[in-house]
């Protein structure tokens, strides 16, 4: 039925988690920003994350350093993500590092499964 194979709908969840992180960081980088989309877009990444994790458990193929490495680079954007929406915290230059640290994991997966 479906001809993608786990490794590259990985890749597209992690992408779309990466690009959907740019834009939240982007949009909270202002404090004039609408909380409620914020909060849309945080519950979206959440749920795309709980979709990956799933299927890393799934497919064994998935259960690399690469994978994990990304993984925790989002657990630690995340976390930071929430403190900053419902904790008022500033550290907008710490979530740009931990957007960095993603973009960098994503690469190195995408290398490693020859994606790139």
């Amino acid at each position: 039925m479906f001809s993608k194979t786990p490794k590259v709908l990985i890749l597209k969840d992690f992408s779309n988690i990466l690009n959907k992180s740019h834009a939240v960081s982007e949009l909270i980088a202002n404090r004039r920003y609408d909380s409620d989309l914020a909060i849309l877009t945080t519950a979206e990444i959440y749920a795309l994350a709980e979709k990956s994790y799933v299927r890393c458990d799934v497919f064994p193929e998935l259960q690399t350093k690469e994978v994990e490495n990304f993984v925790d680079a989002f657990d630690q954007f995340y976390f930071e993500l929430k403190q900053i929406l419902f904790h008022d915290e500033d550290d907008f230059d710490s979530l740009k590092k931990r957007i960095a640290e993603m973009q960098a994991a994503f690469e190195v997966l995408s290398a490693s499964f020859g994606m790139m």
